[in-house]
C-alpha cells in the first residue's frame, strides 16, 4: 500500500526557528519534528475519507485524516500541533509538576501526577500528553496555517501508567504502550509530510528536528533447542523453528553449538528472554499439536 520512500533525502529549503528539547531520554529516546507551511485544512478527498471509512473510522480534515491513515497503514501514532500556538517557537519533551491543570481536545480539564511524558512549550506549558492524548488549546482547527508535526518512539511503560492513570484509551496510547518500531519513526513522518504537501498545499520548511542520542538495537537472545525440547516434551523439526522465527521477524544471526543466536526487532518489546521465544514458536507451531505431559519434574 504505502511505497517505497528514501528517507535519507529530505529538502530543507527556508527556516522555520523552531527548536527542540528533549529532556529525558529514558522517556524519550527518538523523536522527529517537521515544520508544514501553508497548510490548507479543509475536508480530505473522498479515496482518503473512504480508506478511514472501511476499516470504522470517521474523517475529520484532511491533516487528521492523513495521520491516522499513517497510524494504521505503517502503525505509527504521530500528531500534528498548530505550530502558530506554540509560544517560544520552543518544543520540549519531559514532565511537569504535579498538580498542573491541562485542558485535553475533549474539553476535560485533568491535573497531571507529575510522571506523564509531557509535550510542552517554551514557557513549559503543557500541550499533550506524548502518546495519549492531544491538548485543546494547540490542537489544529479550521484556522490552522502552520502544522507542527511529531513522529516519536516513547517509553511503553511511561505511556502506559498515564494511559492508566487518566482512564483515557487512545489509538496511539495502544500502541506506544505495547512499543512500535522505532525504525518506522522516520519513514512514518517522511510519508505524511509527502501526503500533507500533496493533499492540503503545504509546504515542508526547514530542517527535521531530531533527537536519537543512542539508537537502540536489536535485542540480541541465545536460543536453545534443548531447552524447547524440554519444556515442549517434543521435538521439533529444527527447519520448522527457524522458518518459525523467520515468519516472526526474529533472525537467526548464529548457529551455535545447541541452538541459535537470535536478533529481535525492537518494535517485539514483549519478546526479550529465551522462554519469551520459546512461547513464540509454540504459539505458531500449534498448542494443540503438543501433548500435555502426565507429570512435569523440574
Amino acid at each position: 500500500e504505502f511505497e517505497k520512500i528514501s528517507t535519507a533525502i529530505v529538502s530543507t529549503e527556508g527556516e522555520h526557528g523552531f527548536e527542540l528539547e528533549v529532556e529525558d531520554s529514558a522517556l524519550c529516546p527518538r523523536y522527529i519534528g517537521a515544520i508544514i507551511e501553508n497548510v490548507k485544512i479543509a475536508p480530505s478527498p473522498a479515496w482518503l475519507q473512504d480508506r478511514l471509512k472501511a476499516i470504522g473510522l470517521s474523517p475529520i480534515n484532511n491533516v487528521v485524516d492523513i495521520t491516522n491513515y499513517i497510524l494504521h497503514g505503517l502503525g505509527q501514532p504521530l500528531h500534528a500541533f498548530d505550530a502558530d500556538k506554540i509560544s517560544g517557537k520552543k518544543v520540549k519533551v519531559g514532565v511537569n509538576e504535579a498538580g498542573t491543570k491541562f485542558t485535553t481536545l475533549d474539553g476535560i480539564e485533568r491535573t497531571l501526577n507529575g510522571s506523564e511524558i509531557i509535550i510542552k512549550d517554551g514557557n513549559n506549558q503543557p500541550m499533550c500528553i506524548a502518546g495519549v492524548f492531544g491538548g485543546s488549546e494547540s490542537g489544529v482547527s479550521e484556522e490552522t496555517k502552520t502544522i507542527f508535526l511529531e513522529s516519536a518512539y516513547f517509553n511503553p511503560v511511561a505511556i502506559r501508567k498515564a494511559a492508566k492513570s487518566h482512564g483515557l484509551n487512545t489509538d496511539a496510547s495502544f500502541r506506544f504502550e505495547r512499543g512500535v518500531d522505532p525504525n518506522n519513526t522516520r519513514t512514518a513522518i517522511i510519508q505524511a509530510i509527502k501526503l500533507i504537501e500533496e493533499i492540503t498545499g503545504g509546504k515542508k520548511i526547514g530542517s527535521l528536528l531530531e533527537h536519537y542520542p543512542n539508537k537502540i538495537e536489536d535485542a540480541k537472545i541465545i536460543f536453545r533447542y534443548s531447552k524447547l525440547d524440554q519444556i515442549l516434551g517434543v521435538k521439533i523439526h529444527r527447519e520448522k523453528i527457524k522458518e518459525i522465527l523467520k515468519s516472526l521477524e526474529i533472525k537467526a544471526v548464529n548457529d551455535i553449538a545447541d541452538g541459535l543466536e537470535l536478533a529481535v526487532p525492537a518494535y517485539r518489546a514483549d519478546v526479550t528472554r529465551e522462554i519469551d521465544v520459546i512461547e513464540e514458536i509454540l504459539r505458531i507451531y500449534g498448542y494443540n499439536k503438543v501433548d500435555a505431559p502426565q507429570k512435569i519434574s523440574f
